[in-house]
């Protein structure tokens, strides 16, 4: 019975060690987009519109590097309210910002065509001090169900591109003397408030400096990834280095973090196999109880509740020895085991520092999609 229960034992550490984590949508906070979808507007085709509204909402919900600002607004409504055209212009959508309280909604329209059978969306994606950015997509008008699995997929798809112009963030950190400003890609100017300035860009490579008033620049390419913050922290040690040199400083906290985890597995391996070590030695103690004399042999076995170590035979003597052994490295291992473990997982899971790379500009172009179900095109672009 006590190895059943060793083996079960064994059986759901190594299943929570070994399981794989369930993907889930990011929670609103500094490392995702936060993003509101209007319902869509419509003269012909309302039923789609509201199901591509569904569906662009639900993968918002699950995608990575998103959150979603829960609103049940329209764009119509909003538009009537605030006596704007039904394509807001700009100032119009900066009302609507004002109004939902985001700095970042995706809005648009369903109208039938361009050929029969087909409805095409104009999905627009609102970005406080950033251009407007457009795209199309056409696809079936039979998508009426935003649970349909051909729109959750265009949906999928939309919102992928639409994250190809979201921005990131970089975080930057200097504690040198006389810093008064990052300067970005040799053009943006951001003023640094207490060594710290926090930066929206668009996704990829660009080049981070810092101006001093008493030496000379600091600089560091960094890659941006849209929806999560990168964080730079700038010295002047820091900065000798060239992220293109191929070398240098210590490994990253998540390749620490690994080591340390996988450290723990093994730990928790050989203290799971002294468990089982030990109850065995239990098992066979409580069978060799019956069987064992005392040295004088005319003295009947020895009664069911007497321990081994209070006899001279030599089996009980090694199995107690042996079995306090193994309790005291399943104790010890475990527990170090359980501490390797979580000072794994907190520096694999809180790693944000930055990738390195050198700086690319984006320039705008138009990309066709498209597929057997929908085709479109998306403006790129860094603005």
């Amino acid at each position: 019975m006590a190895r059943r229960v060793a083996w079960l034992l064994i059986a759901v550490i190594v299943l929570i060690i070994t399981l794989p984590r369930a993907a889930r949508a990011d929670q609103p906070g500094a490392h995702t987009v936060p993003v509101a979808v209007l319902a869509f507007d419509s003269e012909d085709s309302e039923e789609q519109a509201d199901a591509l509204t569904g569906a662009l909402r639900s993968r918002i919900r699950a995608a990575q590097g998103w959150s979603l600002i829960e609103t049940t607004q329209a764009l119509g409504m909003l538009t009537a309210a605030l006596k704007c055209p039904s394509r807001p212009p700009p100032e119009c959508q900066q009302k609507i910002a004002e109004q939902i309280k985001a700095e970042r909604y995706i809005w648009g329209f369903v109208a039938k065509g361009p050929t029969q059978g087909q409805v095409t969306a104009e999905i627009h994606l609102y970005q406080k001090g950033k251009a407007d950015t457009v795209l199309k997509e056409s696809y079936a008008d039979n998508l009426k169900d935003s649970n349909d699995d051909t729109l959750r997929k265009i949906a999928a798809r939309i919102v992928e591109r639409l994250g190809g112009t979201a921005v990131g963030v970089v975080v930057v950190k200097t504690t040198e003397p006389g810093a008064t400003e990052v300067v970005v890609d040799g053009e943006k100017r951001v003023p640094l408030q207490n060594g710290t300035a926090r930066v929206e860009l668009a996704a990829g490579g660009h080049a981070i400096e810092i101006a001093s008033s008493s030496g000379s620049p600091l600089k560091r390419n960094v890659v941006v990834t849209a929806g999560r913050e990168t964080v730079v922290e700038l010295t002047a040690a820091s900065a000798v280095e060239s992220p293109s040199s191929g070398g240098g400083g210590g490994p990253p906290k998540k390749v620490i973090g690994g080591v340390v985890m996988g450290t723990g597995a093994i730990l928790g391996a050989v203290a799971i196999w002294q468990l089982v070590s030990y109850l065995g030695y239990q098992s066979d103690g409580e069978a060799l109880k019956g069987q064992v004399q005392r040295p004088d042999t005319l003295v009947p076995p020895l009664p069911a509740d007497t321990q081994c170590r209070d006899t001279s035979d030599e089996r009980c003597r090694t199995l107690d020895s042996d079995s306090k052994r193994a309790s005291a490295l399943a104790i010890g291992l475990g527990a170090a085991s359980a501490v390797a473990l979580g000072v794994g997982a907190y520096l694999f899971f809180s790693d944000s520092s930055s990738q390195t790379e050198q700086a690319a500009k984006s320039k705008t172009r138009v990309v066709p999609t498209g597929g057997p179900n929908s085709a479109g095109l998306v403006v790129v672009g860094a603005f």
